[in-house]
């Protein structure tokens, strides 16, 4: 993670959580990850230093609105005097993160190779509160050349009962003979 954009993360994390509007910010925070995730020429746009800063504020604060909270609009300008736009993508991931964590919730992944009914994604995501002792935000994903069970990503932690990996093992051990 980026020093830089981390110390700007805590700083607005901290100045919005004293002043109530976590949400607000949140909120403000996703509309510019949503215009950076459609637009990559957003990105490159905030990066180009022959683009006068006043131009790029002028840009983003027409993006997120008038409805933007004056904090985050007073955070961008910041951003930009100081020469860091460059790293608002780094600190919008590492602002969604924080959120994650300041209300108890870890993101997880489950690959299989068919869909998993919700009966099956409902068991998979209580077994994972129940070993991380958090919420789980649980994302299904197909990948038919797993062949059959299935692959779970929870943060740095990766479970992989997949066929394709049961099959790799055995070939490993018949070649290995």
């Amino acid at each position: 993670m980026n020093r830089v954009a981390k110390r700007y993360t805590k700083a607005i994390f901290q100045l919005a959580q004293e002043n109530n509007i976590l949400e607000q910010i949140e909120k403000d925070f996703l509309l510019l990850s949503d215009l950076q995730r459609q637009s990559d020429e957003l990105g490159q746009y905030l990066a180009n230093p022959l683009i006068k800063d006043e131009k790029k504020i002028e840009a983003l604060e027409e993006m997120i609105g008038q409805k933007a909270n004056p904090m985050t609009k007073n955070f961008l300008r910041l951003l930009a005097a100081k020469r860091r736009l460059r790293v608002l993508p780094a600190i919008l991931e590492n602002f969604r993160q924080m959120m994650l964590e300041y209300r108890n919730i870890v993101e997880g992944e489950v690959v299989s190779a068919v869909e998993l009914d919700e009966s099956q994604l409902a068991a998979i995501k209580k077994r994972l509160e129940e070993m991380w002792g958090k919420n789980v935000k649980l994302y299904p994903r197909v990948q038919p050349d797993i062949l059959g069970g299935f692959v779970l990503r929870v943060q740095d932690v990766v479970i992989d009962n997949s066929i394709r990996l049961q099959l790799n093992k055995l070939r490993e051990k018949l070649t290995a003979r």
